[in-house]
Protein backbone atom coordinates (compact mmCIF):
# COMPACT_ATOMS: atom_id res chain seq x y z
CA UNK A 1 0.00 0.00 0.00
CA UNK A 2 1.44 3.40 -0.97
CA UNK A 3 2.00 6.06 1.67
CA UNK A 4 -0.67 8.33 0.18
CA UNK A 5 -3.21 5.47 0.23
CA UNK A 6 -2.20 4.65 3.81
CA UNK A 7 -2.86 8.22 4.97
CA UNK A 8 -6.27 8.33 3.28
CA UNK A 9 -7.39 4.84 4.31
CA UNK A 10 -9.07 5.68 7.62
CA UNK A 11 -10.91 8.80 6.29
CA UNK A 12 -12.20 6.81 3.30
CA UNK A 13 -13.32 3.92 5.52
CA UNK A 14 -15.07 6.40 7.80
CA UNK A 15 -17.03 7.78 4.83
CA UNK A 16 -17.99 4.28 3.77
CA UNK A 17 -18.93 3.19 7.28
CA UNK A 18 -21.04 6.33 7.77
CA UNK A 19 -23.12 5.72 4.63
CA UNK A 20 -25.90 3.79 6.35
CA UNK A 21 -26.24 5.79 9.56
CA UNK A 22 -25.99 9.11 7.69
CA UNK A 23 -28.78 8.00 5.34
CA UNK A 24 -30.96 7.20 8.35
CA UNK A 25 -30.16 10.19 10.58
CA UNK A 26 -30.58 12.83 7.85
CA UNK A 27 -34.12 11.62 7.22
CA UNK A 28 -35.37 11.53 10.83
CA UNK A 29 -36.56 15.16 11.19
CA UNK A 30 -38.67 14.70 8.04
CA UNK A 31 -40.67 11.69 9.24
CA UNK A 32 -43.79 13.62 10.38
CA UNK A 33 -43.66 15.85 7.27
CA UNK A 34 -43.41 12.84 4.93
CA UNK A 35 -46.60 11.44 6.42
CA UNK A 36 -48.42 14.73 5.85
CA UNK A 37 -47.10 15.21 2.33
CA UNK A 38 -47.87 11.68 1.13
CA UNK A 39 -51.04 11.20 3.16
CA UNK A 40 -49.54 8.27 5.05
CA UNK A 41 -49.95 7.05 8.61
CA UNK A 42 -47.22 7.18 11.26
CA UNK A 43 -46.82 3.41 11.01
CA UNK A 44 -46.38 3.54 7.22
CA UNK A 45 -43.75 6.25 7.45
CA UNK A 46 -41.85 4.43 10.21
CA UNK A 47 -42.00 1.32 8.03
CA UNK A 48 -39.71 3.12 5.55
CA UNK A 49 -37.04 2.90 8.24
CA UNK A 50 -37.71 -0.78 8.80
CA UNK A 51 -37.44 -1.43 5.05
CA UNK A 52 -34.18 0.51 4.85
CA UNK A 53 -32.74 -1.68 7.61
CA UNK A 54 -34.14 -4.82 6.00
CA UNK A 55 -32.55 -3.86 2.68
CA UNK A 56 -29.25 -3.26 4.44
CA UNK A 57 -29.41 -6.68 6.09
CA UNK A 58 -30.17 -8.44 2.80
CA UNK A 59 -27.45 -6.45 1.05
CA UNK A 60 -24.87 -7.38 3.66
CA UNK A 61 -25.66 -11.08 3.40
CA UNK A 62 -25.39 -11.08 -0.40
CA UNK A 63 -22.46 -8.70 -0.83
CA UNK A 64 -20.23 -10.07 1.94
CA UNK A 65 -19.30 -13.35 0.25
CA UNK A 66 -18.96 -11.50 -3.05
CA UNK A 67 -16.34 -9.23 -1.50
CA UNK A 68 -14.36 -12.33 -0.47
CA UNK A 69 -14.52 -13.66 -4.02
CA UNK A 70 -14.36 -10.53 -6.17
CA UNK A 71 -12.52 -8.10 -3.91
CA UNK A 72 -13.51 -5.15 -1.75
CA UNK A 73 -13.28 -2.43 -4.40
CA UNK A 74 -15.84 -3.71 -6.88
CA UNK A 75 -18.43 -4.11 -4.12
CA UNK A 76 -17.79 -0.58 -2.82
CA UNK A 77 -18.01 0.99 -6.27
CA UNK A 78 -21.09 -0.92 -7.39
CA UNK A 79 -22.90 -0.31 -4.10
CA UNK A 80 -22.26 3.42 -4.23
CA UNK A 81 -23.56 3.74 -7.79
CA UNK A 82 -26.75 1.90 -6.78
CA UNK A 83 -27.04 4.15 -3.71
CA UNK A 84 -27.03 7.25 -5.91
CA UNK A 85 -29.77 5.82 -8.15
CA UNK A 86 -31.92 4.71 -5.18
CA UNK A 87 -31.62 8.16 -3.57
CA UNK A 88 -33.01 9.71 -6.76
CA UNK A 89 -35.87 7.20 -6.67
CA UNK A 90 -36.73 8.23 -3.10
CA UNK A 91 -36.56 11.94 -3.94
CA UNK A 92 -39.01 11.52 -6.83
CA UNK A 93 -41.49 9.30 -4.96
CA UNK A 94 -45.09 10.46 -5.22
CA UNK A 95 -46.65 8.01 -2.76
CA UNK A 96 -45.62 6.10 0.34
CA UNK A 97 -45.39 2.73 -1.44
CA UNK A 98 -42.84 4.08 -3.92
CA UNK A 99 -40.84 5.62 -1.09
CA UNK A 100 -40.87 2.33 0.82
CA UNK A 101 -39.50 0.44 -2.19
CA UNK A 102 -36.90 3.16 -2.76
CA UNK A 103 -35.75 3.01 0.84
CA UNK A 104 -35.37 -0.78 0.63
CA UNK A 105 -33.02 -0.50 -2.35
CA UNK A 106 -31.23 2.47 -0.80
CA UNK A 107 -30.60 0.35 2.29
CA UNK A 108 -29.40 -2.55 0.13
CA UNK A 109 -26.89 -0.25 -1.57
CA UNK A 110 -25.84 1.53 1.64
CA UNK A 111 -24.89 -1.80 3.22
CA UNK A 112 -21.86 -1.99 0.91
CA UNK A 113 -20.17 0.90 2.73
CA UNK A 114 -19.88 -0.43 6.31
CA UNK A 115 -19.46 -3.96 4.95
CA UNK A 116 -16.34 -3.01 3.01
CA UNK A 117 -15.02 -0.86 5.88
CA UNK A 118 -15.24 -3.77 8.35
CA UNK A 119 -13.75 -6.26 5.88
CA UNK A 120 -10.80 -3.97 5.06
CA UNK A 121 -10.19 -3.52 8.80
CA UNK A 122 -10.16 -7.30 9.30
CA UNK A 123 -7.79 -7.69 6.33
CA UNK A 124 -5.30 -5.43 8.10
CA UNK A 125 -5.83 -6.00 11.87
CA UNK A 126 -6.67 -8.69 14.46
CA UNK A 127 -7.17 -9.12 18.22
CA UNK A 128 -7.02 -6.00 20.38
CA UNK A 129 -5.69 -4.03 17.40
CA UNK A 130 -8.94 -4.84 15.59
CA UNK A 131 -10.91 -3.59 18.60
CA UNK A 132 -8.95 -0.32 18.57
CA UNK A 133 -9.44 0.04 14.82
CA UNK A 134 -13.19 -0.67 15.08
CA UNK A 135 -13.57 1.77 17.97
CA UNK A 136 -11.66 4.44 16.05
CA UNK A 137 -13.86 4.08 12.97
CA UNK A 138 -17.04 4.04 15.05
CA UNK A 139 -15.91 7.01 17.13
CA UNK A 140 -15.32 9.10 14.01
CA UNK A 141 -18.55 8.10 12.25
CA UNK A 142 -20.54 8.80 15.42
CA UNK A 143 -20.24 12.42 14.32
CA UNK A 144 -22.87 11.53 11.68
CA UNK A 145 -25.79 11.45 14.16
CA UNK A 146 -24.65 14.89 15.33
CA UNK A 147 -24.43 16.45 11.88
CA UNK A 148 -27.11 14.62 9.91
CA UNK A 149 -30.27 15.36 11.98
CA UNK A 150 -29.31 19.02 12.32
CA UNK A 151 -28.65 19.28 8.60
CA UNK A 152 -31.79 17.28 7.83
CA UNK A 153 -33.84 19.60 10.03
CA UNK A 154 -32.56 22.65 8.15
CA UNK A 155 -33.19 21.06 4.75
CA UNK A 156 -36.69 20.06 5.86
CA UNK A 157 -37.48 23.55 7.14
CA UNK A 158 -36.27 25.48 4.10
CA UNK A 159 -36.49 23.11 1.13
CA UNK A 160 -38.75 20.13 1.97
CA UNK A 161 -38.21 16.46 2.71
CA UNK A 162 -37.37 15.50 -0.89
CA UNK A 163 -34.19 17.56 -0.84
CA UNK A 164 -32.76 15.31 1.86
CA UNK A 165 -32.52 12.56 -0.73
CA UNK A 166 -30.95 14.87 -3.30
CA UNK A 167 -28.35 15.70 -0.67
CA UNK A 168 -27.72 11.97 -0.18
CA UNK A 169 -27.16 11.71 -3.93
CA UNK A 170 -24.47 14.37 -3.67
CA UNK A 171 -22.91 12.64 -0.68
CA UNK A 172 -22.85 9.36 -2.61
CA UNK A 173 -21.14 11.06 -5.56
CA UNK A 174 -18.40 12.42 -3.31
CA UNK A 175 -17.79 9.05 -1.64
CA UNK A 176 -17.69 7.11 -4.91
CA UNK A 177 -15.15 9.60 -6.29
CA UNK A 178 -12.69 9.18 -3.39
CA UNK A 179 -13.19 5.41 -3.38
CA UNK A 180 -12.57 5.17 -7.12
CA UNK A 181 -9.36 7.19 -6.90
CA UNK A 182 -7.77 6.31 -3.55
CA UNK A 183 -9.15 3.16 -1.90
CA UNK A 184 -6.70 0.23 -2.31
CA UNK A 185 -7.71 -3.40 -2.70
CA UNK A 186 -6.87 -5.24 0.55
CA UNK A 187 -8.23 -8.66 -0.38
CA UNK A 188 -4.98 -10.17 -1.58
CA UNK A 189 -6.50 -13.45 -2.69
CA UNK A 190 -9.89 -12.89 -4.34
CA UNK A 191 -11.45 -16.08 -5.61
CA UNK A 192 -13.78 -17.05 -8.40
CA UNK A 193 -17.40 -15.92 -8.46
CA UNK A 194 -19.25 -17.77 -5.68
CA UNK A 195 -22.15 -20.07 -6.38
CA UNK A 196 -25.12 -20.28 -4.08
CA UNK A 197 -23.96 -23.46 -2.37
CA UNK A 198 -20.57 -21.94 -1.52
CA UNK A 199 -22.22 -18.84 -0.02
CA UNK A 200 -24.63 -20.94 2.03
CA UNK A 201 -21.79 -23.18 3.20
CA UNK A 202 -19.85 -20.21 4.56
CA UNK A 203 -22.89 -18.84 6.39
CA UNK A 204 -23.74 -22.28 7.73
CA UNK A 205 -20.20 -22.54 9.07
CA UNK A 206 -20.67 -19.27 10.96
CA UNK A 207 -24.18 -20.08 12.17
CA UNK A 208 -23.26 -23.47 13.60
CA UNK A 209 -20.54 -21.80 15.69
CA UNK A 210 -22.44 -21.22 18.95
CA UNK A 211 -19.92 -18.60 20.09
CA UNK A 212 -20.40 -16.56 16.92
CA UNK A 213 -24.17 -16.95 17.22
CA UNK A 214 -24.17 -15.72 20.81
CA UNK A 215 -22.09 -12.68 19.89
CA UNK A 216 -24.41 -11.83 17.01
CA UNK A 217 -27.42 -12.10 19.32
CA UNK A 218 -25.81 -9.64 21.74
CA UNK A 219 -25.24 -7.24 18.83
CA UNK A 220 -28.83 -7.68 17.67
CA UNK A 221 -30.36 -7.02 21.08
CA UNK A 222 -28.26 -3.94 21.75
CA UNK A 223 -28.61 -2.45 18.27
CA UNK A 224 -32.33 -3.22 18.34
CA UNK A 225 -32.59 -1.07 21.46
CA UNK A 226 -30.67 1.78 19.81
CA UNK A 227 -32.80 1.71 16.65
CA UNK A 228 -35.98 1.54 18.71
CA UNK A 229 -34.95 4.85 20.28
CA UNK A 230 -33.95 6.29 16.88
CA UNK A 231 -37.31 5.40 15.33
CA UNK A 232 -39.48 6.64 18.20
CA UNK A 233 -37.49 9.78 19.06
CA UNK A 234 -38.93 12.06 16.30
CA UNK A 235 -42.43 11.45 17.61
CA UNK A 236 -41.39 11.89 21.23
CA UNK A 237 -39.65 15.20 20.65
CA UNK A 238 -41.70 16.67 17.78
CA UNK A 239 -45.18 15.28 18.53
CA UNK A 240 -45.16 14.85 22.32
CA UNK A 241 -42.81 17.62 23.43
CA UNK A 242 -43.65 19.98 20.52
CA UNK A 243 -40.09 20.57 19.34
CA UNK A 244 -39.51 21.93 15.85
CA UNK A 245 -37.64 19.78 13.28
CA UNK A 246 -34.60 22.09 13.66
CA UNK A 247 -34.65 21.69 17.44
CA UNK A 248 -34.99 17.93 17.11
CA UNK A 249 -31.96 17.92 14.83
CA UNK A 250 -29.86 19.13 17.75
CA UNK A 251 -30.71 15.95 19.67
CA UNK A 252 -28.39 14.12 17.31
CA UNK A 253 -25.47 16.09 18.72
CA UNK A 254 -26.13 14.81 22.22
CA UNK A 255 -26.55 11.21 21.03
CA UNK A 256 -23.33 11.46 19.04
CA UNK A 257 -21.55 12.76 22.13
CA UNK A 258 -22.69 9.67 24.03
CA UNK A 259 -21.55 7.42 21.19
CA UNK A 260 -18.15 9.07 21.04
CA UNK A 261 -17.64 8.62 24.79
CA UNK A 262 -18.49 4.92 24.54
CA UNK A 263 -16.24 4.32 21.53
CA UNK A 264 -13.42 6.26 23.15
CA UNK A 265 -13.71 4.10 26.27
CA UNK A 266 -13.72 0.93 24.15
CA UNK A 267 -10.61 2.10 22.33
CA UNK A 268 -8.83 3.08 25.55
CA UNK A 269 -9.52 -0.24 27.29
CA UNK A 270 -9.00 -2.47 24.23
CA UNK A 271 -5.65 -3.77 25.55
CA UNK A 272 -6.87 -3.94 29.17
CA UNK A 273 -10.16 -5.85 29.11
CA UNK A 274 -11.32 -8.91 27.18
CA UNK A 275 -14.16 -8.76 24.67
CA UNK A 276 -16.46 -10.50 27.16
CA UNK A 277 -15.81 -8.00 29.93
CA UNK A 278 -16.68 -5.12 27.61
CA UNK A 279 -19.96 -6.84 26.68
CA UNK A 280 -20.91 -7.41 30.34
CA UNK A 281 -20.01 -3.91 31.52
CA UNK A 282 -21.77 -2.16 28.64
CA UNK A 283 -24.96 -4.25 28.84
CA UNK A 284 -25.25 -3.89 32.61
CA UNK A 285 -24.80 -0.12 32.39
CA UNK A 286 -27.50 0.10 29.69
CA UNK A 287 -29.91 -1.80 31.91
CA UNK A 288 -29.19 0.28 35.03
CA UNK A 289 -29.39 3.57 33.10
CA UNK A 290 -32.76 2.56 31.64
CA UNK A 291 -34.15 1.59 35.05
CA UNK A 292 -33.01 4.92 36.44
CA UNK A 293 -34.74 6.77 33.59
CA UNK A 294 -37.98 4.85 34.16
CA UNK A 295 -37.87 5.73 37.86
CA UNK A 296 -37.29 9.42 37.16
CA UNK A 297 -40.19 9.59 34.67
CA UNK A 298 -42.52 7.65 36.96
CA UNK A 299 -41.87 9.53 40.20
CA UNK A 300 -41.25 12.99 38.76
CA UNK A 301 -42.39 13.77 35.21
CA UNK A 302 -41.74 13.01 31.55
CA UNK A 303 -39.52 15.89 30.43
CA UNK A 304 -37.58 16.28 27.21
CA UNK A 305 -34.42 17.16 29.17
CA UNK A 306 -34.55 13.79 30.96
CA UNK A 307 -34.88 12.01 27.61
CA UNK A 308 -31.88 13.89 26.20
CA UNK A 309 -29.74 12.95 29.22
CA UNK A 310 -30.94 9.35 28.97
CA UNK A 311 -29.94 9.13 25.30
CA UNK A 312 -26.41 10.36 26.07
CA UNK A 313 -25.86 7.81 28.83
CA UNK A 314 -27.51 4.91 26.99
CA UNK A 315 -25.61 5.53 23.75
CA UNK A 316 -22.32 5.63 25.64
CA UNK A 317 -22.86 2.30 27.40
CA UNK A 318 -24.33 0.68 24.29
CA UNK A 319 -21.28 1.65 22.22
CA UNK A 320 -19.02 -0.24 24.62
CA UNK A 321 -21.14 -3.39 24.17
CA UNK A 322 -21.42 -3.17 20.39
CA UNK A 323 -17.71 -2.51 19.75
CA UNK A 324 -16.55 -5.47 21.83
CA UNK A 325 -19.16 -7.94 20.54
CA UNK A 326 -18.56 -6.88 16.90
CA UNK A 327 -14.78 -7.08 17.22
CA UNK A 328 -15.03 -10.50 18.90
CA UNK A 329 -17.19 -11.82 16.04
CA UNK A 330 -14.94 -10.33 13.33
CA UNK A 331 -11.85 -11.78 15.01
CA UNK A 332 -12.94 -15.40 14.49
CA UNK A 333 -12.38 -16.19 10.80
CA UNK A 334 -9.78 -14.05 8.99
CA UNK A 335 -10.09 -16.20 5.86
CA UNK A 336 -13.77 -15.18 5.61
CA UNK A 337 -13.50 -11.50 6.54
CA UNK A 338 -16.11 -10.43 4.01
CA UNK A 339 -18.60 -13.11 5.03
CA UNK A 340 -18.01 -12.41 8.73
CA UNK A 341 -18.44 -8.69 8.06
CA UNK A 342 -21.68 -9.46 6.23
CA UNK A 343 -22.97 -11.49 9.17
CA UNK A 344 -22.14 -8.75 11.67
CA UNK A 345 -23.55 -6.07 9.38
CA UNK A 346 -26.74 -8.02 8.71
CA UNK A 347 -27.28 -8.43 12.44
CA UNK A 348 -26.48 -4.78 13.19
CA UNK A 349 -28.69 -3.32 10.50
CA UNK A 350 -31.24 -6.12 10.50
CA UNK A 351 -31.80 -5.37 14.16
CA UNK A 352 -32.73 -1.88 12.98
CA UNK A 353 -35.74 -3.42 11.22
CA UNK A 354 -36.62 -5.14 14.48
CA UNK A 355 -36.08 -1.99 16.55
CA UNK A 356 -38.03 0.33 14.24
CA UNK A 357 -40.90 -2.17 13.95
CA UNK A 358 -40.95 -2.47 17.73
CA UNK A 359 -41.05 1.33 18.01
CA UNK A 360 -44.09 1.50 15.71
CA UNK A 361 -45.95 -0.76 18.17
CA UNK A 362 -45.12 1.35 21.23
CA UNK A 363 -47.17 4.28 22.51
CA UNK A 364 -45.47 7.66 22.19
CA UNK A 365 -44.26 7.54 25.79
CA UNK A 366 -40.79 7.92 27.35
CA UNK A 367 -41.65 5.33 30.00
CA UNK A 368 -42.64 2.76 27.35
CA UNK A 369 -39.35 3.44 25.57
CA UNK A 370 -37.36 3.04 28.79
CA UNK A 371 -39.04 -0.26 29.67
CA UNK A 372 -38.36 -1.64 26.18
CA UNK A 373 -34.69 -0.62 26.19
CA UNK A 374 -34.21 -1.94 29.72
CA UNK A 375 -35.67 -5.32 28.71
CA UNK A 376 -33.44 -5.64 25.64
CA UNK A 377 -30.36 -4.60 27.62
CA UNK A 378 -31.13 -7.07 30.38
CA UNK A 379 -31.40 -9.84 27.80
CA UNK A 380 -28.01 -8.92 26.32
CA UNK A 381 -26.46 -8.87 29.81
CA UNK A 382 -27.85 -12.32 30.61
CA UNK A 383 -26.47 -13.57 27.30
CA UNK A 384 -23.12 -11.97 28.16
CA UNK A 385 -23.06 -13.97 31.42
CA UNK A 386 -23.78 -17.12 29.43
CA UNK A 387 -20.89 -16.35 27.07
CA UNK A 388 -18.54 -15.85 30.01
CA UNK A 389 -19.73 -19.02 31.74
CA UNK A 390 -19.08 -21.04 28.60
CA UNK A 391 -15.40 -20.14 29.01
CA UNK A 392 -14.78 -19.04 25.42
CA UNK A 393 -11.86 -16.97 26.68
CA UNK A 394 -9.42 -18.57 24.27
CA UNK A 395 -11.41 -17.51 21.23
Amino acid sequence: MSSSHSRLLVPILCLLAALGIFSTSLYLPSLPAVGQALGASQESVQFTLALFFLGSAVGSLLLGPLSDRLGRLIIAKGGLLLFIAASLWCAESQDILSLQFGRFFQGFAASSGPLVARAVGRDLYEGSSLTRFSATIMMVISISPAIAPSLGGLIQAYFGWEKNFYFLMLFGCIVVFVVWIWLPETNGNPKKFPNLSAMLKNYFHLLKDSYCGALCLVIGLQMGAVFCYISLSPYLFITLFKWSPQEFGLVGITSAFGNMMGFALARHFAHRIHFHQGILIGSLLCCLISLGFIGICFFFSEKSSFLVLYSICFYSASALTVVNSSAAAMNLYPEMAGTSSAMVGAVQIGSGAFGSTLASLLPISPIALGITLASLSLASFILGIFIEKKKWLGR
